[in-house]
Formats: C-alpha cells, sequence, structure tokens
C-alpha cells in the first residue's frame, strides 16, 4: 500500500469526522511560556489579523489595596498570534485602559485619566508606528476626560467611549481619526460609559450606568441618536461592564455590581443580561452570587466565560443556564503576575481565535475528545491529520494549504493545555505539505495545532510506549 493512497484515505476520514466535531469540543485556555507578565493586570488586548495584536496594562504599583500610589503604562506588540510580545512602549504614569488599531501603524489607546490614580489626564493617544510613539488627541469640548472602550469599525470609522465613572462622552472619527466629533451622553447615561459593540459605521451598542441602573444603549444612525434597549429596574448600583455578540442575534452583557458591600454585609445579588434578538430586548438572568463580574466572552452562541476582580473565571455551556469554574484559568506561569486570572478582556478574531486579558494573556485553543475527530467546521478551518496514530517514536503530519500562506506555525499541547512544543515554518506554497515529528514525548493524549495566515486545524494525537 502506498504512501500516497495512505494519505488520501486519512484525509477522507478527517473530512467525514468535521460534520460532528464541535459536539465533542474542548476549550482549553492556554499562557505560551514567552508572555510578559504584570502585577496588576492588563486591561485590553486587539488583533488586526491572526499573527499582529496589541496589549495594554496600567502595571499599579500599591500600598495597601485600594490605594494607588503610582501607574506605568505599557503597550506590547505581536506578530506572531501571541507567541512571543515585545515592549514598543512605555509610559510614565499613565493608566492605559483600552486599545485600537486601524492597521499594522495607525491605532488608538485609551487612558483611564483619573487623577487619582495616574497624573496623566490625556483621554486618548493615536500611535502611526504601531504603538512605539503615542500622541494625545485632541477631542473638541464636550471632552472626555478618560476612554474605557475604543471600537474600530473600519479604516475611517472609529468610536470611543468613557469613563465608567464620568463624564459620559462619546468620541467618533470617520476620517481615521484626523478629526474628531464628541457627544455628551450624561442624558442616557448619567454615572458612567464603559464598553460598546458596533456591527457598522451607523449601528452599535454601548454600555453604562444611569442613575443607580446599568444600561445598554443603541443607535442605527451613527450616534445621532441613541434608545435607551436595557435599563435595569433594580436600582442596585451596577452597570454593565462588558458587551459580546457571538453572533448577529446573540448576546450577553456582564453586570458589574458598585453598591455598598458593607450595608449588605458583604452579600449580593448578581446578574448578567442576554439578547436573542439581536440587542431590540435583554433580559436580566442570575450569575455567581458575591461576583465581581468585569469581562464577558462566547467562542459561540451557548460556550462562553464571565470573569473579573472576584478571580477565577466561570464558564457556561449552555447560553447561561447553568456556570462552572473554569479550571484552565488562572496558571500563574508568568513571572510577577497575579495568581487569579481578573479576566477584564475577551477579544475574538475569525471563527476560532479568541483570547482572554487578565494577569496574562491566554488564548483559547479548540480540541474534540471524540475519536481524532479534526477540530470545527468552520471556512476557517484547515484540515490537518498525521500517521501513525497512535505512535511510538515517530509520527507524520500532514496538511493541506487552501491558498499560500506567508506563516505556518506548528504546535504540541498536552491535555490540560500546557505547550510542549512549537516550531515556526515559515511561508509555504498552497498545496499539501508534511511534517515530520519525532521529539520525545511521554505516553499519552496530546493535540497539535497547524495555524497560518487565515487557517487553523487542530487535531488529537496519542503517544503509547515501546
Amino acid at each position: 500500500m502506498s504512501c500516497r493512497y495512505i494519505k488520501r484515505v486519512l484525509f477522507l476520514s478527517a473530512l467525514l469526522c468535521m460534520a460532528s466535531a464541535n459536539l465533542c469540543a474542548q476549550y482549553n485556555w492556554v499562557v505560551y511560556p514567552n508572555t510578559p507578565g504584570t502585577p496588576y493586570r492588563f486591561d485590553d488586548v486587539y488583533f488586526i489579523n491572526p499573527n499582529q495584536g496589541w496589549l495594554v496594562d496600567p502595571i499599579v504599583f500599591e500600598n495597601s489595596l485600594p490605594r494607588v500610589i503610582s501607574t506605568y503604562g505599557r503597550v506590547f506588540e505581536t506578530k506572531n498570534g501571541g507567541i512571543t510580545w515585545t515592549l514598543v512602549h512605555d509610559s510614565m504614569y499613565s493608566y492605559l485602559r483600552s486599545v485600537g488599531f486601524i492597521d499594522s501603524l495607525h491605532g488608538f489607546i485609551g487612558n483611564l485619566g483619573d487623577q487619582t490614580v495616574t497624573a496623566d489626564t490625556i483621554p486618548m493617544y493615536a500611535t502611526t508606528d504601531g504603538g512605539k510613539t503615542l500622541t494625545p488627541v485632541n477631542f473638541p469640548s464636550p471632552r472626555p476626560k478618560g476612554i474605557c472602550g475604543i471600537s474600530v469599525v473600519n479604516s475611517s470609522v472609529v468610536y470611543a467611549y468613557g469613563r465608567y465613572f464620568g463624564p459620559s462622552v462619546l468620541a467618533k472619527t470617520i476620517d481615521g481619526g484626523k478629526t474628531w466629533k464628541t457627544y455628551d451622553m450624561s442624558p442616557y447615561a448619567s454615572v458612567g460609559l464603559i464598553d460598546g459593540w458596533f456591527w457598522s459605521k451607523d449601528t452599535g451598542f454601548i454600555t453604562g450606568q444611569n442613575g443607580a441602573n446599568s444600561v445598554i444603549l443603541h443607535t442605527n444612525d451613527g450616534g445621532t441618536t441613541w434608545q435607551t434597549v436595557y435599563s435595569a429596574t433594580r436600582n442596585d448600583t451596577d452597570h454593565v461592564w462588558k458587551i459580546f455578540f457571538p453572533s448577529r442575534n446573540i448576546g450577553y452583557g456582564s453586570i458589574e455590581y458598585t453598591g455598598d458591600l458593607q450595608n449588605r454585609g458583604g452579600n449580593y445579588k448578581t446578574y448578567f443580561v442576554k439578547t436573542s434578538d439581536g440587542g431590540k430586548t435583554w433580559a436580566e438572568h442570575p450569575f455567581i452570587p458575591n461576583y465581581d463580574e468585569e469581562g464577558c466572552g462566547f467562542i459561540n452562541d451557548t460556550v462562553g466565560w464571565i470573569g473579573g476582580w472576584t478571580g477565577m473565571s466561570y464558564k457556561t455551556t449552555d447560553g447561561g443556564n447553568t456556570w462552572a469554574l473554569d479550571s484552565s484559568f488562572g496558571i500563574a506561569s508568568v513571572p510577577n503576575t497575579q495568581p487569579l486570572p481578573y479576566i477584564n478582556r475577551f477579544r475574538k478574531f475569525g471563527d476560532s481565535l479568541f483570547y482572554a486579558s487578565g494577569n496574562t494573556i491566554y488564548k483559547l485553543m479548540l480540541y474534540n475528545a471524540s475519536q481524532n475527530n479534526q477540530e470545527g467546521t468552520s471556512s476557517n478551518s484547515l484540515l490537518v491529520t498525521n500517521f501513525p496514530n497512535p505512535y511510538n517514536t515517530q509520527t507524520t503530519i500532514l496538511y493541506t494549504l487552501p491558498r499560500s500562506s506567508s506563516y505556518v506555525h506548528f504546535e504540541v499541547f498536552d491535555v490540560i493545555g500546557r505547550l510542549v512544543f512549537t516550531k515556526q515554518l515559515g511561508a509555504e506554497m498552497a498545496g499539501e505539505h508534511e511534517l515530520h515529528y519525532d521529539q520525545p514525548l511521554a505516553p499519552g493524549e496530546y493535540y497539535y495545532t497547524v495555524t497560518t495566515d487565515n487557517f487553523k486545524g487542530t487535531r488529537k494525537m496519542v503517544v503509547v510506549n515501546k
């Protein structure tokens, strides 16, 4: 039997398995060995393609919680999908809160601008060299005092909003940041604005707090007018901290309680909100009692996570009906890093790339636990297989590139998501490719991933004793 015949059989078998792959998917968050650490947390992360992204943190140093005595904001860049990060900017006394980029050079970085925690009162910076140099954005009146969130719609239209404790100001550019228009949003969110989600230059949502209640606002005319599509009625002193749409109709929002814990004896109920009609209506659902919610993200309509200052993150696989602690978060493998994840931001790129920023940067790896199924059925999935499998000392990885790629990367993870091997394969042409893998591994199950400019494939392999 020829080697080429074996290859064809293996690829046909893998194709047959793809249809049922999502039914058995396992989701594990991993931390690359060269990920930077932070004694506080990374507040935001943003990618313009599967390889290039940016990361910001305030590096807050404290004598004793919650008093902050100084901050140093940093900007990191990756060009290989988070495998390594390079420090490109180090600000003195900046509380860098948010980030968004138009392309590889042009972007915006929001600063909290709170004089109680930082001497830097500039609300937002622009960069034209990939984050190396930051230039203050000159906003007109009403001028925001801090920017908590940035939504990049396209190369011309960008929205920025903040802060969570006021004033509530929305900023918009339609010329890539050359000029800005600002809007006083206090009639809709008297306390502050926090997050947003825009489907187009005209249609989107922003979140915050109005009086004692959390709110979600919607526009379909580019921010000229706004409609309150969700407003809590509990007078519970809380705000919608993050909003996330895994699809056009399904969306979620995390609600952070900001009231007086002492008067409640330290006990309070928590909620998240969900929409099933594209944001027209939102319903409250109970979450984990006494949990300080912040980060919220979903890989699809039913599988998602909520994290925050309480520490560990919770995961749902049934659209929020039930929640369970996710033990794959919180691996403090990076020096000088908080031991708990404290997730503030989830970012999804395409159908399968998912990142979370908190005490470090987590990348979601999607595995299939049934047989040796190929990962997912997404249009961005890459068909991969290997033979023999199981194997003892050596196996051959087979993969087909639908089109040429300037970047191909190979990784191997153990069953709990730890990276055990990584190799840059460089640029490759479209067509079939082979990789002979003979690195020593202890007997057991492993998952390998081949990642290109626009595609990714993951498959299970088994190492056996001689």
